[in-house]
Parts: C-alpha cells; structure tokens; sequence
C-alpha cells in the first residue's frame, strides 16, 4: 500500500472513530436528558401528598405507592443505560427529600406533628442537603444509597401511609423514633462527606456506595 493511502485508510479510521465517539456520546447525552425529566416529573406528586395528607387516605397512599416506583424505575433504567452519573444521583436525592419533606410538612398542616418534630426534621435535611451540595461542587461526586439510608426513606414513606389509622400519641412516638434514625444517617453521611473532601483531588466525577464508605471509615 502506498504512503498516501495508508494515510487515507489511517485518517478514515480516525474520523470513524471519533464519529462513533460522538455518537455514543449524543445517545448519552439524550438519555440522561430523558432520566432528569422522568425524575423531575415526581416533583408533580408533590402536591397531592402535602394537600392530600391525612384528608383523602387513599390518595395519599396511590401518590406514595407511585413516587417510590417512579424513584425505582429511573435508577433501574439509568443503570441499564449506563447514564446513573453523580449528577442523576444528585437530582434524584434532591426530588426524594422534597418528596418525603412534603409528608412532613404535610403532617404539620394536619395537626398531627408537633412544630418542635418539623423543624428539627427539616433542618436535617437541609444540612445534609448543604454538604451533598458542597461534596457534589467541589468534586462532583455523589453518595449511593445503601440499606440504612433506604430504611429511613421507607419508614417515612409508610409512616406517612399509616398516619390516619394511627392514634395521634402514637404516630409522634413513631415519628421522634424516625427524627432519630435521621440523626443517625446525618451522622454516618457526614463522616462519608469528609472522608471523600479529604481524599486526593483525582478522586472527582463519580458515585461512591454509602456502605464502602462506612466501611473504610470502620477499617
């Protein structure tokens, strides 16, 4: 083969490659535009459940029941799509707070949670909204959830579905013994936050399992 072709077939190969490139990098783009819509649109359900709270039962319930899915089925799909970056994670966990803080507040409206019981929940979640933030800007990286962080996510989700067939006395207790869990969770995500701020800087754009991270704290 003569030098100009060789050169022809080596820059064909080139633009080939970067075609393919840009094409794997056009279908990722398109699905994680695809997965922040599917996520935001839980943010529609929000409504229902802070009107719908301890006043239409069974709405409260479907609304629930249909959050929790949805919050599922975008993780399932963004994983089989290879999309499941630190960015969806973070967007993902933002919609689930202001989910589960919409129970709480609406709980409060309801007369069933003392003023005492929201605050200290949501200013909770706030903090632990500000260090994923920071963690996510300084380093783009995002935390995974593991079984004691769903735990918490389920138990307000089924406290916020059992709150009408339970006494008001003890509802509260059920809902103090939640304020603890979080507390616990705070705690155990605080020292993953730091652990990762004090890494080298070449640990960035990734997603980081909440259990290895305990882990290595224990180690």
């Amino acid at each position: 083969m003569s030098v100009s072709a060789a050169s022809a077939a080596s820059g064909f190969e080139w633009r080939s490659s970067d075609l393919s490139q840009s094409y794997r990098e056009g279908e990722a783009s398109k699905a994680g535009l695809t997965l922040a819509i599917l996520t935001l649109a839980r943010l529609s359900l929000v409504p229902v459940i802070l009107l719908s709270f301890m006043r239409v039962p069974a709405l409260t319930a479907a609304a629930i029941a249909l959050f929790v899915f949805t919050d599922v089925f975008d993780g399932v799909l963004a994983r089989n799509q290879g999309a499941d970056g630190p960015r969806r994670r973070g967007l993902d966990s933002m919609v689930d707070r202001i989910g589960i803080d919409a129970g709480i507040v609406g709980a409060y409206l309801a007369g069933i949670l003392p003023a005492a019981l929201l605050v200290a929940l949501l200013a909770r979640d706030l903090y632990c909204a500000f260090i994923c933030a920071r963690m996510m800007y300084r380093r783009n990286v995002a935390i995974k959830a593991d079984w004691m962080y769903r735990a918490l996510n389920l138990s307000v989700a089924l406290g916020a579905i059992a709150a009408p067939f339970l006494s008001p006395t003890l509802w509260v207790s059920l809902t103090g013994a939640m304020l603890l869990l979080a507390v616990a969770v705070a705690i155990d995500l605080t020292r993953s936050v730091r652990l990762v701020e004090g890494t080298p800087p070449g640990l960035r754009d990734t997603v980081l399992s909440a259990g290895a991270l305990r882990r290595q704290q224990i180690g």
